[in-house]
């Protein structure tokens, strides 16, 4: 259905009126265990009957304030009703590939409920199977992700299973199926890096860039962890403290140069870890 002008300002005039409501019951004191006021979303049933026949326009504003409310979370609110907020964008639009994918992205960001996140991550996905079972792409994300992010190699071929039993789902998908199966063990971060650059190779739009960028981003910084951390674990052990900077691992001739991470910027040193850490491992714009 046609979303035109009349709709989008009667849309827009319900969610002023929302906000201002929310600003309202927020000056309303309250205990917040999760450390933030309540987030007061209403659900897909009623934002339908609020929508005026265009749900999938309500779908895109709500997605895109996720966006910004996500990209500005402070550490301890950062899966405050994560799972909710996509469930109800996809509730709203079944077909909204972005959203599937973008919030499944967020989700994996590290955390201390890791299996928690892990299990919301795979609920989304096969939401996204079930809404669109046509969808080859999806379907490889997933796999993907449960194994690169997870290391969980039964659900990866669990969702690349499905992948290739789409018709049209690129010949890719039956090689590494056949691999992961027949060499258990066997695929590294380099093999991952360069499936994901033959990805990016052939992704038909920036969107789908953007995402193999991030997944080479990842790995990428896996790899280099794995390298980094030995070095800080060896300053730390000689001089008692974890360095301030990569300046002081410079100087002691163990790194030639600052580490940069896939997009150039600078490795971050987690003081509390002694470790390498990745700045943007999922910012999506």
């Amino acid at each position: 259905m046609t979303r035109n002008l009349p709709t989008v300002l009667a849309v827009v005039l319900l969610l002023i009126g929302a906000v201002v409501s929310e600003n309202a019951l927020q000056e309303v004191p309250r205990e917040d265990p999760l450390g933030r006021r309540l987030l007061y979303l209403p659900s897909a049933e009623m934002l339908r009957l609020g929508s005026l026949g265009n749900p999938g326009l309500v779908a895109d504003l709500v997605y895109l304030w996720s966006i910004q409310y996500y990209s500005q979370y402070r550490p301890y609110e950062r899966f405050l009703y994560l799972e909710t907020v996509y469930n109800l964008i996809t509730d709203l639009d079944p077909l909204y590939h972005d959203a599937y994918r973008v919030g499944a992205l967020i989700m994996q960001l590290p955390t201390t409920d890791e299996a928690i996140h892990k299990a919301a991550v795979i609920r989304l996905f096969d939401k996204a199977l079930r809404n669109m079972p046509d969808n080859h792409e999806i379907a490889e994300a997933a796999g993907w992700d449960l194994f690169i992010r997870y290391r969980d190699r039964a659900e990866g071929i669990r969702f690349f299973e499905a992948a290739t039993a789409i018709p049209g789902a690129p010949h890719r998908l039956h090689r590494f199926l056949t691999r992961w199966r027949e060499e258990e063990g066997a695929w590294s971060v380099d093999d991952a890096i360069d499936y994901w650059r033959e990805v990016r190779e052939e992704a038909r739009d920036e969107f789908d860039r953007l995402v193999c960028d991030r997944q080479i981003y990842r790995l990428v910084a896996s790899r280099d962890g794995e390298l980094l951390d030995p070095l800080l674990s060896r300053w730390q052990a000689v001089n008692g403290r974890c360095p301030a900077s990569w300046r002081e691992l410079v100087d002691a001739g163990l790194l030639g140069e600052t580490p940069l991470d896939y997009f150039g910027q600078p490795y971050r040193i987690e003081p509390e870890t002694c470790s390498a850490e990745a700045l943007d491992a999922v910012r999506l714009e």
